[in-house]
This record gives C-alpha cells, structure tokens and sequence, in this order.
C-alpha cells in the first residue's frame, strides 16, 4: 500500500493490543509487537512482521524490543504503549500494597518506560498512543488499584504531548471500554456481570476489535499528528 508506516505495540501479542496489530498490519502497515509471554511472542510474530519479548517494567528489555524494531522495519513511525495488567478487584480496604505497587510499575511506570523508548527511537514527526482505559475517566468500586494506574497513565500522557509535541512527536491518549479480551473475561462471559455491564453502555454493546482497529490507525496517522494532547473516549459513551 501507499503511505504504508512502521508501527510497535507493546502488548501487542493479546486482547486489544493484538486487534489493533492486526487490523494495521492487514490494512498494509509493518507492525512490531513485544510481549511478556516466549510462546506468546513467538506465535504472535507469525502474524506480523516481528515480535520481541520485552516487560515494561525492565527499561532495558523495552528499549532493545524498540532498537530490535528499529533495526528489522528500518526505523519506527508510531507506537501504541498498550501494555496493562488487571487490578486485584478488591474493596480498597482489602488491597495488598504489594500487589497494588505491581499494578501501578506495569500500567503507570512501563507507560514512562516504554515512552522514554519511543523518544529515543520513533521518527520525527512521530505519533505515540496510551492506552489509558475508560477507568482513567471513571472510576470503577473494587479497582483503585487499576482506577490509579491508569489515571496516572492518562496524565503521563499529557505531560508528554506539553513536553514533546515541540520536538515533533504528538501524544495522544486512547481510554477503552469493554472489549473482549483475556483480561476482561472473567467479566464478560459472566452473563450476569455481562448484563449489569452493559447497562451501562448507552450503544447496548461491547467493543469489538475492528472498532479499536479503525481508531488507532486514525491515530497513529499523520493526519492525526494536530490531535497531540487529546484524550479519545472509545466506550459506547459508558464515560458519560
């Protein structure tokens, strides 16, 4: 294809990470995943032009799956820093300060991490995505621990968009409703969870994977390059 990009997907090998990679690489755009998981990575990068293991957590694993890229599709034009975990679903009262820090180093820290990767090996002009969750929008009971992490992910996201933008990367922030996924699981194929969650959703449905696909290739684009700083609820309006 035409104005055909070079993208990476930090969690890239499952649930809303690997959609997105697969809608991109489909529509024609060289697509780079990383994942924690060896057989998941290795299966992924079947589907796409490559995959590197890499934890966000480990800033020295992320920038090597970001120079890895580099090096493979001769250079990067965006990234989606997806990465995420699931919080405890605990009442606050009952959260584990352990387990909560771990919440907060994968979806808050590897956000920073895996942005300071981008800075250094993205093209300028450049677009970076967050995946920042409706949960940075609206708080859920039972997940403080996520609630907080992603409301932290969503700021780090407007710092960088002040910060960046001068120097020719624009940084936009993605926040998700109710996909399926392996992460949401648990939910959705509980008919009674299910139903209570949908409620909520004025559109009366969860997202489907073109729907995520179609949004983030807008994103990564350049036409989407004047959106820096934005915040783009994709929810079915459960945000409101």
């Amino acid at each position: 294809m035409s104005g055909a990009r070079r993208y990476l997907i930090t969690g890239g090998t499952s649930g809303i990470g690997a959609a997105v990679a697969a809608h991109l690489t489909a529509v024609g755009h060289a697509v780079w995943v990383t994942g924690t998981s060896e057989a998941g990575t290795r299966e992924a990068a079947g589907r796409v032009a490559g995959a590197s293991v890499a934890d966000v957590t480990d800033p020295d694993s992320t920038h090597a799956a970001f120079a890895e890229a580099v090096a493979a599709l001769g250079g990067l034009d965006g990234a989606f820093l997806n990465a995420g975990i699931d919080g405890e679903g605990l009442p606050a009262q009952e959260l584990s300060p352990t387990a909560f820090a771990r919440v907060l180093a994968v979806n808050t820290v590897g956000v920073l991490t895996s942005a300071q990767a981008a800075f250094r090996h993205l093209e300028r002009p450049g677009q970076i995505v967050v995946n920042a969750s409706v949960n940075a929008l609206r708080a859920e009971t039972h997940f403080a621990d996520y609630n907080a992490s992603k409301a932290a992910a969503l700021s780090i996201a407007h710092t960088l968009a002040l910060e960046w933008g001068p120097l020719g990367l624009s940084v936009v922030a993605v926040c998700p409703g109710y996909f399926r996924s392996r992460m949401t699981a648990p939910y959705l194929d509980d008919p009674a969870i299910a139903a209570e969650l949908v409620s909520h959703i004025p559109t009366g449905r969860f997202g489907e994977p073109e729907d995520i696909g179609a949004l983030l290739e807008l994103l990564l684009g350049p036409s989407a390059s004047y959106l820096n700083g934005s915040t783009v609820s994709i929810d079915g309006g459960r945000s409101l």
